[in-house]
């Protein structure tokens, strides 16, 4: 095996299971039809899909990851067997919804099961919450936390120095807004999910709400599996953000070495966000999923820990 076989193989490796970097002062939002993400820097604008939603300042967009090399790719030639031993499974969570309903139209429009994570206050969440759970989507609450770059996060927003006492009513609160909400992951988040007081007081509430956690892993220091785990929470963690690098071919190349660490480990969750670049390629990519690639796309509840 070559020098750059080897050096190929890790950089994939290391894309797929790392935490993305740390947060970074971030220039304000566009002014037309962009989606908050998960983490900065901003890139470029994404062209509204109708009209133009007025958004806030806050919103930020994600950092960039080297460009991924090209994993293998493996063709069955048929779908997994009905009934058989669990294949290969993907989940894939499409963040940062709730400003704009075209966009969470075409997340609910996706072929088959879809996490829309919502995030609090905002326009359309209420609506497209009610109109995923009548498709068959898992509803989640996409809650803001604290980050260490000292970004603003957006209403509703968990602080480490909010009371711990409190953490219950805003959490309670945001959870209303949501018809069939089944669980949440954070929005930012780098400084809160390493605060494992802060984390525990959340697991307390999904704890008693008999929800679920999923770990958007935005600081390897993350202290939210072990909260989830000594709650009996159930809980699983993003393996690789889909659209770091906001084109198509790093897209479909991600997309890919989500695949891989499917049929490598039996599952991969995916974060993904509603930007234009990315639903055109699931559009593409979801239909005839399994008999083209080997993996099946599951529910994000059928991947936790319990």
């Amino acid at each position: 095996m070559t020098w750059r076989t080897l050096s190929a193989l890790a950089l994939t490796l290391l894309v797929a299971c790392s935490d993305p970097a740390p947060e970074q002062a971030a220039p304000s939002a566009p002014e037309t039809d962009p989606v908050a993400t998960s983490e900065p820097v901003a890139t470029d604008r994404l062209p509204p899909l109708d009209k133009p939603d007025v958004l806030p300042d806050w919103l930020v967009y994600p950092g960039s990851l080297p460009v991924l090399p090209e994993p293998k790719v493996h063709r069955p030639d048929s779908a997994p067997v009905a009934g058989a031993t669990p294949g290969p499974r993907l989940a894939i969570v499409m963040d940062d919804l709730g400003h704009s309903y075209s966009h969470g139209r075409r997340v609910i429009e996706l072929p088959g099961p879809i996490a829309l994570a919502l995030l609090p206050q905002t326009t359309f969440a209420e609506r497209l919450a009610r109109e995923a759970s009548q498709a068959g989507h898992t509803v989640m609450l996409h809650q803001p936390m604290e980050n260490g770059a000292g970004l603003p996060i957006g209403p509703g927003g968990l602080y480490r120095h909010t009371p711990l006492e409190e953490y219950a009513g805003i959490l309670r609160s945001n959870l209303a807004e949501l018809p069939g909400v089944a669980g949440i992951n954070n929005h930012m988040g780098s400084l809160l999910t390493a605060d494992r007081a802060a984390m525990d007081a959340v697991m307390a509430v999904l704890q008693r709400k008999q929800l679920f956690f999923i770990d958007s892993r935005t600081t390897a220091a993350t202290e939210a599996a072990f909260a989830a785990a000594d709650a009996d929470v159930p809980h699983a963690s993003r393996q690789v953000f889909l659209d770091h690098v906001r084109d198509g071919e790093a897209i479909a190349r991600a997309f890919a070495v989500a695949l891989d660490l499917a049929r490598q480990e039996g599952q991969a969750i995916v974060i993904g966000h509603p930007y234009r670049e990315t639903l055109e390629f699931l559009e593409q990519a979801l239909p005839g999923l399994a008999v083209r690639e080997g993996v099946e796309l599951v529910p994000v509840a059928e991947l936790l820990t319990y």
